[in-house]
Formats: structure tokens, sequence, C-alpha cells
């Protein structure tokens, strides 16, 4: 029933990125069906996610298949809230695939087969995890409102002002929320790696152990720092800040995808 259930939302996360096209690319298209498809397949996410945690507990979210679940549904979610307030449709042009993407992929995955050992079942695990995941997905959207400021501005810099192009917000108010997605998303992956030294302290006697998944998260912790640095002191903005902040974000995304792959870990499934 869960596997179906899975299956059904992100089969419902496609027909959101086929509806997000179609308002891009359509002048016509009513703007708020992309949104209710995320929506719908958001809440049905939401009912996949309780059902993987009632039955192996929230330790289960630190194996490959129930992470990429719950990554993909904290990105959604925050993807909705911010549709609230800046309507930035074409966004989920970017959010549906990445979300279809990513349950596709735990689907593949299937359930888990590991188990967390009883010492690390504790009030840190919820805590670190949330945190860490809450920053990683912020991190995410920042990439896509990134990556549409580029495009924008590759097409007004080369007076292409096509009916794809008026669909996308204003150059200054992708910047101004990618400077906002930054401001959040820093100080959530802070307390997130904050938490997992605490935690690690705690258990294994050591805040850092030099891990693969420590160290890229300190790499993309200082870039990050770096970046929202530049903007707040020295003026980064507009291609440079959207450029620098898709870097970063590839930094995550390659090692969550292949790090623990290529050098197992703590964080991969190896506790000990």
């Amino acid at each position: 029933m869960e596997a179906l259930t899975v299956k059904l939302t992100a089969a419902i996360y496609l027909l959101a990125a086929a509806s997000n096209f179609y308002f891009v690319f359509r002048k016509d298209a009513v703007s708020r069906l992309p949104a209710l498809a995320l929506l719908a397949g958001f809440l049905l996410h939401t009912g996949a996610l309780t059902a993987r945690f009632l039955n192996e507990g929230f330790g289960a979210v630190a194996l490959m298949g129930e992470a990429l679940l719950f990554k993909s549904w904290l990105m959604v979610g925050l993807y909705l809230l911010i549709q609230l307030k800046y309507r930035v449709t074409v966004l989920g042009g970017i959010v549906a695939p990445l979300a279809f993407l990513m349950c596709l992929a735990a689907y593949a995955f299937g359930r888990a087969d590991g188990a967390i050992p009883p010492g690390l079942e504790s009030v840190w695990l919820p805590v670190h995890v949330t945190l860490a995941f809450l920053g990683n997905a912020v991190f995410a959207l920042a990439f896509g409102v990134s990556l549409i400021y580029v495009l924008q501005e590759r097409h007004l810099k080369h007076k292409k002002m096509t009916a794809l192009m008026k669909r996308f917000p204003s150059l200054e108010s992708l910047d101004r929320l990618n400077y906002l997605l930054l401001v959040w998303g820093f100080p959530l992956m802070t307390l997130g790696i904050v938490t997992g030294s605490l935690w690690a302290g705690i258990h294994w006697g050591n805040y850092w152990s030099w891990e693969p998944r420590q160290i890229s998260s300190g790499i993309a912790w200082l870039f990050y720092g770096g970046i929202l640095h530049g903007r707040i002191t020295a003026g980064l903005r507009g291609k440079k800040a959207a450029l620098l902040t898709m870097v970063g974000f590839c930094v995550v995304l390659g090692y969550f995808l292949l790090g623990d792959t290529m050098f197992p870990s703590r964080h991969g499934g190896r506790f000990q």
C-alpha cells in the first residue's frame, strides 16, 4: 500500500510538471492549476511519508529511499509556502520534475533494509535530520530561482523577449528571492551541522571525525557563507550571485547522490 502511494505521488508530480510547462508555454493557461496539482501531490506525499514513519520510525530517514522521500516533501512544502507570497509559478517547473524524480528514485530504492542502532534513536535524530534537510530544501529552491535568473538575464541581454520570458518574474524579484532563500538556508545548514556534531559527540565521543559527508558539508557551509557575506558586505548580486548559488547546490547534491556510494560512512548507513 505504501509503495502504491509513493507511485501515485510520483504520478501526480509528473502531472504537476506537465501543467507547469503548459502554463509557461501557453498564453491562456490557468495559473492556479500547476500549484493545485503540486498541492494534491504534496498531500498524498504527506500520507505516504506518514505511513513510512509510523511503520519504520523516524530513523528510517537516514537511509537513501526515505531520505529522498523526506527531502522532496520538504522541498515541495517550502515551494508552496513561497508561492503563497511571491507567486513564482514558473519555479514549479523546476520543483515538480525534481520531486517526481526523487519520488521515483525513492520507490526504486524500496523499503529500508538497514536499521538505526538503538543507541542512536534519540531526540537528536529528528532535530538534526530535519534541520539539515530543511537547509538542503531551501538551497534547492535557491538553485531553481538562480537558474531562472540566468535564463531570464540571458534572454534580456540578447533582447529576446519571447512569450516564455514574459512568464518569468523580473530580475530584481528573482535576485531578492535568491537572497532571502540564502538568508534562511544558511542558518538551517549551520544548525544541522551543529546538532549533528553534538549528537556525534554524545554517542561516539568525538564531535568531528573528518568523514566525507562532514567535509563536504563543511565545504558547502563555507561556500554559502562566503556568498552570503559577499551579498551583505560587498554588493554581490545578479548573475554572479546566481551562478555561485547554483555551484553551491551542485556540491550538496553531488555528495548526497554519490558520496555515500563512493565513500561509505556513518551517514551512508554504516553506524559503527
